[in-house]
């Protein structure tokens, strides 16, 4: 009767070692990601600042930390032209805003426009990047369109953000 070969197999330890190794480094950078990824986003202009500040206590209202949210947010930039398309690769002088959750960023056509407009603007986009709020209404601030009255916004604020509020809330 013929005893066959047999193969034993030798431990490993570097490979082992290795292998651990590489999956720690893996783990680590994930996490190192994560934390990296949760930072303050940067503005281009101190007016867009200043809106954003107004907009953190408005959603601050609701029982939501706003500055937390704003984390995943990289920066609101103020541009001569929009980027979009496939890896935003063509540009827009006719779209007044943008919210990119691929690249973390808001963008906001430069233009003469009053400052309620403006924050009109802003809010409408924190509200697609943060809230995922789809447009509705007509001359709300998730309305297609920015009214060309440039007093509008600042006439009937204390009408329209009590409705961006409850919008923002149920889509928490």
């Amino acid at each position: 009767m013929s005893k066959g070969i047999h193969i034993e197999e030798k431990p490993r330890p570097l490979r082992v070692l290795g292998n651990i190794i590489l999956i720690g480094i893996l783990i680590g950078y994930c996490s190192w990601s994560f934390i990296m990824n949760r930072k303050d986003p940067v503005y281009n202009s101190d007016v867009v600042e200043s809106i954003v500040e107004e907009w953190k206590q408005d959603i601050n209202s609701l029982g939501i930390d706003a500055t937390e949210e704003l984390k995943s947010l990289d920066r609101i930039m103020v541009v001569d032209s929009i980027p979009y398309g496939f890896l935003n690769s063509e540009r827009s002088a006719s779209i007044m805003g943008r919210a990119d959750q691929g690249s973390r960023t808001i963008w906001i056509l430069k233009r003469p426009i009053s400052r309620g407009q403006l924050k009109a603007l802003i809010y409408h986009e924190l509200g697609h990047y943060i809230f995922h709020l789809e447009h509705e209404g007509n001359g709300d601030i998730m309305s297609t369109y920015i009214k060309e009255d440039t007093r509008y916004y600042e006439k009937n604020w204390s009408r329209l953000l009590p409705i961006y509020l409850d919008k923002c809330k149920r889509n928490i």
